[in-house]
């Protein structure tokens, strides 16, 4: 018998035996987790279960992760990973460490923000760390179809269904903190300044506006070579769900992204700070100005 085979006879007898109301079925899933560790029934049927072996009983959060997670699948499929399920969490965890840090730089701690908006959220696995801190101030929006009833559903989040044509957009308010973590690092060039004027719409008068952006170092890392308008767009990326053409790699100077802020909403950010997220991900803060 296989290690697979063991695992799906493993995950049969457990299905059976929670269907059938039995004590031993968390022990079953358990022993198919540790098989397995990418197997996200398993996982799934531990935190739902309340089994002792469940990431959630040391994590303290909501661990439920949805099927269709391309960021997991990333984890899972990466060679470098022996627990995805235990990297993909850590991940959000690591996230949500680097963002407080980058707000304290500017006297605005995450505890004390009245509203925030996470945008291009995907499946929660930032939100799952986020929603906790922030009960009754978070929104979250995204394309991808099932995630915002996920991130309802799971998180207690409030949600909203975004789109490709950033124009379209209807944001349901404004708040204090809107965070778009790589999103830029995916679309083209020439559709930056669309996406940072609908973005920094949505953004409260004296709120700030987080984006990312991939470092120039990492052009350098992986041998890519930028174009003379020091830009390169490859039409692939970790979410194979979404259209390449529209949601690819995208790599630029810093020049290029301090450019295009400039000319879409007319000022400076007041904060670029290289590495700041991920890895090879500089941070950009845009305070929306006053209105007078």
């Amino acid at each position: 018998m296989t290690d697979a085979e063991s695992t799906e006879a493993l995950l049969k007898r457990a299905r059976a035996a929670e269907s059938a109301g039995e004590p031993d079925a968390g022990d079953l899933f358990a022993e198919a987790f540790s098989r397995n560790p990418a197997c996200l029934e398993a996982h799934n049927a531990l935190e739902r279960l309340g089994h002792p072996a469940r990431f959630g009983h040391w994590m303290r959060i909501n661990c439920a992760i949805h099927p269709d997670d391309d960021i997991f699948r990333f984890f899972a499929r990466d060679g470098h990973s022996r627990n995805p399920v235990r990297d993909y969490l850590a991940d959000g965890w690591r996230t949500l460490s680097e963002l407080m840090v980058l707000l304290e730089r500017l006297d605005r701690p995450l505890m004390r923000t009245e509203s925030m908006l996470e945008f291009a959220s995907g499946f929660g696995r930032f939100t799952r760390h986020l929603a906790p801190l922030l009960p009754g101030r978070l929104t979250c929006a995204d394309v991808l179809p099932g995630a915002m009833d996920f991130a309802r559903e799971q998180f207690g989040v409030a949600t909203f269904e975004s789109g490709f044509e950033p124009e379209r957009l209807e944001f349901p308010d404004r708040y204090e903190l809107v965070f778009v973590l790589s999103l830029f690092t995916h679309l083209p060039v020439a559709d930056w300044r669309r996406w940072l004027k609908a973005l920094a719409s949505a953004v409260k008068p004296g709120g700030l506006l987080v984006l990312s952006f991939h470092s120039e170092r990492v052009a350098e890392d992986y041998g890519v070579e930028l174009g003379e308008d020091g830009c390169f767009f490859a039409a692939s990326s970790e979410s194979p769900s979404l259209d390449p053409e529209r949601y690819g790699t995208t790599l630029t100077t810093r020049a290029v992204v301090e450019r295009e802020i400039r000319d879409a909403l007319g000022f400076e950010p007041v904060l670029y700070q290289p590495l700041a997220f991920w890895v090879g991900q500089d941070a950009v803060i845009i305070s929306v100005p006053r209105e007078p």
